[in-house]
């Protein structure tokens, strides 16, 4: 099946805590793992401690199928009324559930709950050049604002940090 999203084994919910073990798992690889802030097992519990706990604030979904976690994307709110109109996303698909709807059903889900239920005007996102959630980040609205060259070094090469934006208001 090419898009899932429409089968009735496909489902978005708020993400709740347990859902931490789907991110240890994902980032367990070390394919995966290279697109995302930690570099080591440490790292990564820290990372998904704090993912894991913006579930508390019901600004994180995660997409199941066969009642199978296979995807979250989450809100990083900001706890500074100064800022508070902004956030951060992350978005992670197991790879096998790749190419297969579930991304975009995500983005477009995050985004209607940053800008209906948390009144946001913007919401970015960090990639590192070469990653393969560039044209979904397009398709959904994002445009690229800032590059940072040789930000990262990845596959022993230094490669460029991808600042994305959606313009919530403006929807």
């Amino acid at each position: 099946m090419d898009n899932i999203t429409d089968s009735e084994k496909y489902d978005i919910r708020y993400s709740i805590l347990n859902d931490e073990t789907f991110l240890k798992e994902a980032l367990a690889d070390k394919d995966t793992r290279k697109w995302y802030p930690p570099s080591t097992d440490s790292d990564v519990k820290i990372f998904v401690r704090n993912w894991a706990g913006f579930s508390r604030y019901q600004c994180s979904l995660t997409a199941t199928y066969e009642n199978q976690v296979i995807g979250m994307a989450t809100i990083f709110l900001m706890p500074y009324v100064k800022v508070a109109h902004l956030a951060m996303l992350y978005v992670i698909v197991k790879k096998e559930f790749q190419q297969k709807g579930v991304g975009t059903s995500l983005m477009k889900n995050i985004n209607h709950l940053a800008k209906t239920k948390f009144k946001l005007d913007s919401l970015h996102l960090e990639i590192f050049e070469g990653c393969q959630i560039e044209p979904l980040l397009l398709k959904s609205g994002y445009k690229e604002v800032f590059v940072q060259e040789n930000f990262v070094e990845l596959d022993d090469k230094l490669k460029s940090r991808k600042v994305f934006e959606v313009d919530l208001v403006g929807k």
